[in-house]
């Protein structure tokens, strides 16, 4: 038992999965309220679209600020990622907009919520192995030849 849960923190806390997952699901809970509460408020179902806008705003800013700090925890080029990462979200945003505008009329606008999660949820996917693999990458020039390899 006690090598499974040491396999398990390896590949856990190595690949960033469970920070990112905490981090990502969290965000998606925050979009969903806050598209949900402008929805039923605010703009009605027809404006389901511009309280999803919001939402998402709302959600990548408060993304980066604790993949920076939590999940990838960077120590430089702040500005510079966060260029980045306004950059690929806007795309990605752009994208994943255009895959929600067209599946909610398709599978059903009362059904909209879950179009939006399972996009976000897609989405996700692909943007853990961009942000872990090039946007917030550290050069390995600052690690200590003694950090096992399982937590670099």
């Amino acid at each position: 038992m006690h090598t499974l849960i040491e396999h398990a923190k390896t590949i856990l806390f190595r690949h960033k999965y469970l920070h990112f997952f905490m981090t990502g699901t969290s965000g998606v809970v925050i979009n969903l309220f806050i598209t949900w509460l402008l929805t039923t408020l605010v703009f009605g179902l027809p404006g389901y679209f511009k309280a999803y806008i919001i939402g998402t705003t709302i959600n990548l800013i408060y993304n980066f600020a604790l993949h920076t700090k939590v999940t990838f925890q960077t120590k430089k080029r702040h500005v510079r990622r966060f260029v980045f990462f306004v950059a690929y979200s806007l795309l990605f945003t752009v994208i994943q907009a255009y895959v929600v505008r067209t599946l909610t009329p398709i599978i059903g606008l009362h059904l909209y919520l879950f179009v939006i999660a399972a996009t976000i949820f897609v989405f996700s996917c692909i943007t853990f192995l961009f942000f872990k693999f090039f946007l917030f990458r550290e050069d390995n020039e600052n690690k200590s030849d003694d950090t096992p390899q399982e937590y670099t």
